[in-house]
């Protein structure tokens, strides 16, 4: 190696020296102004990272330093030690925490995790500044003198992190915990993870939370191109671990990658990876990991050691690669784990990690080691405590329902629950119930303030909007609650225009108040309406009361009732025309084999089976029969599956539009009137009548949630991109999609055929 080529050799090794300490300042710099520790140490595990990367390009430096003549004894003695030090305190943080997720004893694991402390990680972010800092005095040509980057004094940074960090305040109540490091954090419910296959679970929802902190965080320091470049760095080498985790990567058998993946682990427990296995042979899955891990292992977990790779042109690598395709990736990846947890019984635990429990308190347990400060942290102070009679706490918390995130919603629906239960009482209703037997029972009912607030605000100027907001509110606070909520609505529902008495009478339905007379009144006359849909729902309300209390009512009572069911039927049907009739007993069937509603309707078994019957001796004689006999075929499998939306549609399409049965059925599966089973067929169904209701939107909206968690459903991907090309104005997110979709999934030719159709679609359009 001639000299020029040495002095280039070392100066590749010193600008990437240079940028391994400045990002591990930076990191430390974000670290240090997040108070949340968990989060803090997720940040920290860069610095665990970079100060391995450190190590190696210092160490890497050396002989050509040495063979251009430098004295380097110092250098040499200050890195080594340096070495010395990582390798005793974060050398195994780095493997299995940081650059890698990988297996290790639960124990260990939490020790590493709280190692990670400010007080550690310090002397490794001055370390480094000192070992470069040091060798300006070798006065070597084109060596740049350390400074600390800018984004430390930046105060566009400082108030960015502030804001994250008060974003991460916001969230209250006790959060369910299922990955290994649950202990470590306050308020948070945590388990053992006992055996591999759930060990392996903890993990993925462990590296889940990174991923998402690390996002939320990206999100708030987008407009600074070097923490952003930080942060993304970390994501993609996350991604990678995520993706290790749940598919077995091929590997030589020792080799220190080598890891049973969730789906052998899943195999070898005796269930089924089909999911997982699916979504990896239809998708190209491997090309996007290897696009990824390319990226991870030369600047992400690793900055590349080849000296002819230059950092210019690593940096330029990261900068090209989409961060928003890497995190879509992920979506579907981590999409094809979730739906796996939601198949196997012993999984389900893991797809509810982060959820939040609100009306219970943290017990004072062990206490979490913090970050950066001396002694241990505190648990977080309880959320803020609003007076149940305060007006203006119910105008924030109703904000909060209306508008606010999911955390913000369920804050609020603590709140009204406990107002609703204990606010102050401004009126004592008291209704006599009379029975069968000439028994009589008097029974108190309390008005309080919150109602009161509820009240005057339905008869406010809401927005359509709004007002289906704040019946939603009413609805979720009904069972503990169902009297006096339902007399606000019926109060309300006498003197407001018929679109509004159909919401009234769905959520009278859903609340289900009985014995009720007011609400019995209401919905009587919501019957005799000269509207149909609040005749229906009106009936449908009628039913779901009867079903939530007469089903209750005899399974507490062993079997014993006090109204037969085919008695509540024949008053609902009598008088009713062909079509009506049998549409309410398409909604009443599928109310019965409703999502939620399974304890209610088991003690009407053999009612439902009688309503099957029913529907299929009056659907048949409707259909316009082909040779095969195959509608019969069908008809009879979506009965069997409860899909009644999936029944609406295969009568509704055989009708030419506007006939008034078609227009019927479809408009009484868009409105929720028949209820959608809650199976992925029945939602595909609920959007193809969508589609015929002209409806693309919401039909696009019902795809999209069934394609973001089926990212192993190739054909409702597709299903997709065609509504999308089938809507005016949506031309370009529609090739996007299709865009997306070539990238991500392998397209036989028949597929590729229908993307290309919708091609040619949007060309004639445009």
């Amino acid at each position: 190696m001639d000299r020029e080529d040495r002095y280039a050799l070392i100066n590749e090794r010193i600008e990437k020296l240079k940028f391994i300490a400045e990002e591990m300042q930076i990191a430390f710099f974000i670290a240090k102004n997040i108070t949340d520790s968990f989060v803090a140490r997720t940040i920290a595990r860069h610095i665990v990272v970079r100060a391995e990367n450190f190590i190696q390009h210092a160490r890497g430096l050396l002989k050509p330093l040495r063979a251009a003549g430098y004295q380097v004894s110092e250098f040499h003695a200050s890195k080594e030690a340096y070495a010395s030090a990582f390798e005793e305190y974060f050398s195994a943080a780095r493997h299995k925490l940081g650059a890698h997720v990988q297996d290790l004893d639960f124990g260990k694991r939490i020790e590493l995790w709280n190692d990670i402390e400010i007080v550690k990680i310090s002397f490794f972010v001055e370390g480094a500044q000192e070992i470069y800092r040091d060798l300006g005095r070798l006065s070597l040509p084109n060596y740049v003198a350390y400074t600390e980057p800018p984004e430390l004094t930046n105060q566009v940074v400082l108030e960015a992190l502030h804001r994250y960090q008060r974003y991460i305040e916001n969230r209250n109540g006790i959060e369910l915990g299922t990955d290994p490091l649950a202990l470590t954090r306050p308020n948070t419910t945590a388990l053992l993870n006992a055996t591999p296959v759930h060990s392996r679970a903890g993990q993925l929802v462990l590296i889940r939370r990174w991923v998402t902190m690390q996002d939320d965080l990206l999100q708030k320091v987008i407009t600074q191109p070097r923490i952003a470049r930080l942060l993304k760095a970390r994501i993609i080498t996350d991604i990678i671990s995520f993706c290790d985790c749940l598919v077995t990567r091929p590997a030589v058998a020792g080799a220190p990658q080598e890891m049973d993946g969730l789906d052998k682990l899943i195999a070898l427990s005796g269930e089924s990876s089909a999911v997982i296995d699916d979504f990896v042979s239809t998708s190209n899955f491997m090309d996007e990991l290897w696009t990824a891990r390319s990226i991870r292992n030369n600047i992400g977990s690793h900055v590349d050691i080849d000296t002819t790779v230059t950092l210019a042109n690593l940096l330029a690598n990261l900068d090209r690669y989409d961060v928003y395709e890497a995190l879509h990736f992920y979506k579907r990846v981590e999409a094809a784990f979730t739906k796996t947890c939601f198949q196997i019984l012993f999984l389900k635990m893991y797809a509810s990690d982060g959820q939040r429990v609100y009306g219970i308190s943290s017990s004072h347990g062990q206490p979490v080691v913090p970050y950066a400060d001396d002694g241990f942290e505190a648990l977080p102070s309880s959320p803020p405590r609003y007076s149940f009679n305060d007006e203006e706490a119910y105008k924030i918390n109703l904000m909060r329902w209306l508008h606010g995130n999911d955390d913000q919603k369920a804050e609020a629906r603590y709140f009204f629950w406990k107002a609703f239960e204990c606010s102050q009482v401004i009126e004592t209703i008291e209704e006599i119930d009379i029975f069968e037997n000439s028994g009589r029972r008097l029974r108190t009912h309390y008005l309080r303030k919150a109602h009161d607030f509820f009240s005057s605000t339905l008869s406010d100027e809401l927005s359509d909007l709004e007002f289906r907001g704040v019946l939603d509110i009413m609805v979720m606070c009904g069972n503990g609650f169902p009297y006096p909520l339902a007399e606000i609505l019926v109060r309300y529902g006498w003197k407001t225009s018929p679109f509004r008495q159909w919401f009234i009478c769905r959520s009278l339905g859903e609340i289900s108040s009985t014995p009720h007379d007011s609400v019995r009144a209401f919905l009587q006359a919501a019957e005799r309406s000269s509207h149909w849909p609040v005749r229906l729902q009106a009936s449908i309300a009628r039913f779901k009361t009867f079903v939530k209390n007469e089903g209750l009512y005899t399974l507490n009572q062993k079997g014993k009732t006090r109204v037969e069911f085919s008695r509540i039927i024949d008053a609902l049907l009598k008088s009713r025309q062909k079509n009506e009739r049998l549409i309410f007993l398409l909604a009443f069937a599928s109310i019965l084999s409703a999502p939620g509603w399974d304890l209610f309707s088991t003690p009407f078994k053999s009612n439902y089976k009688q309503l099957q019957n029913n529907i299929e001796d009056t659907i048949i004689p409707l259909l316009k029969q082909n040779s095969d006999n195959s509608k019969a075929t069908t008809l009879k499998k979506l009965i069997q599956s409860n899909d009644y939306v999936g029944v609406s549609l295969l009568l509704a399409i055989d009708f030419e539009e506007p006939h008034p049965l078609r227009l019927e059925l479809l408009e009484s599966c868009c409105n929720g009137s028949i209820s959608t089973a809650g199976h992925d067929q029945a939602a595909r169904h609920l959007a193809m009548c969508f589609l015929l209701n002209k409806d693309h939107h919401a039909a696009f909206d019902i795809v999209q949630r069934l394609a973001s968690r089926n990212p192993d459903w190739v054909d409702i991907q597709i299903l997709g991109a065609e509504i999308l090309g089938e809507t005016v104005g949506s031309e370009e997110e529609a090739t996007k999609w299709i865009a997306g979709l070539r990238r991500s999934y392998k397209l036989n030719p028949e597929l590729e055929t229908r993307l290309r159709e919708i091609e040619a679609e949007i060309t004639k359009r445009v």
